[in-house]
């Protein structure tokens, strides 16, 4: 999207274009803090017995419903999606984005209200929110094949400067097209609860961790693309294995949802899914890498060293933690790898690459302290990774102190010119 095309969309919106991306990622950068900061005073058991259980109950939902999905479709797409197709300039995605994500602040509120029935309240707001961000992220791409050139008269050549869809495109499609399929069910079967069934609410851990391991594929290719892009032959059966596993997999999960299907049998099927994508996509990873002469400069550029550690703990990591704790784990570094793919666009990479390497390592050894099943590990890796925390604070207070300086130097040399 060109800066012309960005101001003309603005214009007919009335809206900043990044305005939901923001709204998303401050959605996920908050719920994601709390929920660091409750795991860690949990193990440290400064909280009260009752809190404590609580927000137990409530971090599997907090970092795949609040922190995955709204980051990964929200943030990241609204980001990147413009970037990668033709720009259509859909008067009213902004306006859907602002109501998905009010929504999702109120499932939000629901969740950490404690009140009767609040999770039930707050799952089905969250899948009104959901199918709103989907509908937006379907409309993006259904739009940049909509418009003049792109069905030619009859008689005429089709002429259009349209481009393939990345990886990064076909896994949004994917996740949107997953999520719309599940979130109807999760409502569904909330209502049902709420009006005196039980046992009917069925478990949204399966869909959800496909969706955000799907997404988050989508966004390591996108800043792999740079240095190892993937070749038509397997871009085709990376995309076969995407929409078998964010869209065959939601709808294998309605299915079983829809009979009562035993919480073991679901796990099993959702692993198996989750095992065989993982797989493929560490593998699509290294054929990649093994094409190209990647130097080492390049493979230590910080978005890359930051997806790096997701292909590791992806391919390793759910042998031993289980596929839920790893593809959770391998999505955080693929949130920072696309922020810090994001922030090189922005500053022309001028920010402080060794503290970012830094966090990646504190990051990276947190993440591996923490899942020992000793009580000194987990508290080496809270620490570890609050410090890496710490270390991206400090990054960005040196791009803001940076982006000060320079806008105080612009202002010098206009009024020297004058």
């Amino acid at each position: 999207m060109t800066s012309a095309q960005t101001q003309s969309v603005s214009r007919r919106s009335g809206l900043s274009p990044y305005a939901a991306a923001a709204g998303y990622l401050a959605l996920s950068v908050t719920v994601g803090g709390l929920a660091g900061a409750v795991a860690l005073a949990s193990q440290l058991h400064v909280l009260p017995a009752g809190l404590e259980a609580r927000m137990a109950a409530f971090h599997p939902s907090a970092m795949l419903l609040f922190v995955g999905v709204p980051a990964f479709l929200g943030a990241f797409g609204r980001l990147f999606l413009a970037r990668d197709l033709m720009s259509g300039g859909v008067k009213g995605l902004p306006l859907l984005d602002g109501g998905a994500l009010a929504v999702m602040l109120l499932a939000l509120l629901m969740f950490l209200s404690g009140v009767s029935q609040g999770d039930l309240f707050g799952m089905g707001l969250w899948s009104v929110g959901a199918i709103l961000m989907s509908a937006s992220t379907l409309a993006i791409i259904c739009d940049s094949r909509a418009g003049a050139g792109i069905v030619a008269p009859r008689g005429q050549e089709r002429v259009s400067g349209l481009v393939p869809f990345s990886l990064f495109v076909w896994t949004q499609l994917c996740a949107a097209i997953g999520l719309l399929l599940a979130a109807p069910v999760l409502a569904a079967g909330a209502t049902r609860e709420l009006l005196g069934a039980s046992g009917v609410m069925p478990h949204f851990e399966m869909p959800a961790t496909l969706i955000v391991l799907v997404s988050a594929f989508g966004l390591a290719a996108r800043v792999f693309d740079g240095i190892a892009p993937v070749g038509q032959k397997l871009k085709a059966g990376a995309v076969a294995v995407i929409a078998t596993v964010a869209i065959g997999g939601p709808a294998v999960w309605d299915r079983m949802a829809f009979v009562h299907a035993g919480p073991a049998c679901v796990q099993k099927v959702g692993t198996i899914l989750a095992a065989v994508a993982a797989i493929a996509f560490a593998g699509i990873w290294i054929r990649a890498l093994w094409r190209q002469a990647v130097t080492v400069r390049a493979a230590i550029d910080v978005p890359v060293l930051w997806v790096s550690g997701f292909f590791v703990l992806l391919a390793a990591g759910w042998m031993g933690s289980g596929v839920h704790t790893a593809v959770l784990n391998g999505a955080v570094f693929v949130l920072f790898g696309g922020f810090y793919a994001w922030l090189n666009d922005v500053t022309n990479g001028h920010y402080s690459r060794n503290f970012a390497r830094a966090q990646f390592g504190l990051m990276f050894f947190g993440v591996l302290a923490s899942d020992s099943n000793t009580g000194l590990g987990q508290a080496l890796g809270g620490a570890a990774m609050a410090a890496s925390l710490g270390v991206l604070a400090f990054v960005l207070l040196n791009v803001l102190s940076a982006g000060r300086k320079a806008a105080s130097g612009n202002v010098a040399m206009q009024e020297i010119r004058r």
